[in-house]
């Protein structure tokens, strides 16, 4: 039986032109900096036009580039022109 992977995924980041489909996720175990979550959705998404912009859902929370660890929660991608996940080679 395959392992459903999301289960234990507590960091969860969705398009905020479509709030309700889940783009990814992952565990923070604490490791991880708003400037590594900043990074790595460098590398999964592909913006076109501005810099994409991620607010934390609840608190409203803007994610800079600091090594503050990256709270657990839900959190939503603004971009002003297209953005897309990257497709695998």
């Amino acid at each position: 039986m395959a392992l459903n992977r999301s289960l234990v995924r507590n960091v969860f980041f969705h398009d905020a032109t479509n709030p309700d489909v889940t783009l990814g996720g992952f565990f923070q175990n604490g490791s991880i900096t708003e400037a590594n979550f900043l990074d790595m959705l460098g590398i999964l998404l592909i913006v076109e036009g501005d810099p994409l912009r991620v607010q934390e859902r609840v608190s409203g929370h803007i994610v800079s580039r600091t090594n503050s660890p990256l709270k657990i929660g839900a959190y939503d991608i603004y971009c002003d022109g297209m953005c897309y996940i990257s497709p695998i080679d």
